[in-house]
């Protein structure tokens, strides 16, 4: 299906596309179509998104999931992994 990539390198490349196109959070299908773009990994013609849907499956049963991913009614979500340690910052400085 694919030779297991590392976590960063997925991270920073559907960090790199969610800057490029201006957008916080992507989907598992809009992320994976990215990867294979990108080289890092196959998509499936038939089952869209179905090669990083099992990756994360993996890594969530596993409690490796990164925080800024999440899953919630089957649908998979990606978030900027930067997101969470910019916003601590912006409030840092309110409090």
């Amino acid at each position: 299906m694919f030779n297991s990539p590392n976590v960063q390198q997925i991270q920073s490349c559907l960090d790199a596309y969610m800057m490029r196109v201006g957008k916080i959070e992507i989907s598992d299908i809009e992320a994976n179509h990215e990867l294979e773009r990108a080289g890092v990994m196959i998509d499936d013609l038939v089952y869209p998104g179905e090669p990083l849907r099992a990756f994360l499956r993996k890594l969530r049963d596993s409690n490796l999931l990164p925080k800024n991913i999440r899953q919630q009614n089957s649908v998979w979500a990606i978030k900027h992994s930067k997101l969470n340690a910019k916003m601590q910052m912006i409030f840092k400085q309110y409090l």
